[in-house]
């Protein structure tokens, strides 16, 4: 995952058992903001994919499911699996994933 995620143009830190990198927003009502993903680095990849991410700045996901990340304070993560896995198991299919996510967030207060 961590080469995927560099050729897609990421610069990423490993801290421990996460890959961490700053992700500009794409899509949705807080389109153009960064943000940092964590995703933890799973053993069996690309079978398996990330559980969720986990999100810095604490933005809160409108489907709720939203819980505290071991990545520490400032962080949160979104427990939410990757839709459509078996599909497409690549770096780019689970960008796609976040860009999802990211189309259901509410506009900021």
């Amino acid at each position: 995952m961590l080469a995927g995620l560099a050729a897609a143009g990421y610069t990423v830190d490993q801290r421990g058992e996460f890959a961490v990198f700053d992700y500009m927003i794409e899509v949705g009502p807080r389109a153009g903001e960064t943000v940092k993903i964590g995703l933890a680095l799973v053993q069996d990849w690309p079978l398996s994919p990330p559980p969720g991410p986990h999100i810095s700045p604490c933005l809160g996901h409108p489907h709720g499911a939203v819980h505290p990340s071991p990545l520490g304070e400032g962080w949160e993560y979104w427990s939410r699996p990757a839709a459509n896995w078996p599909t497409d198991r690549t770096v780019r299919g689970y960008l796609r994933h976040l860009r999802t996510l990211f189309s259901q967030l509410e506009p900021q207060a």
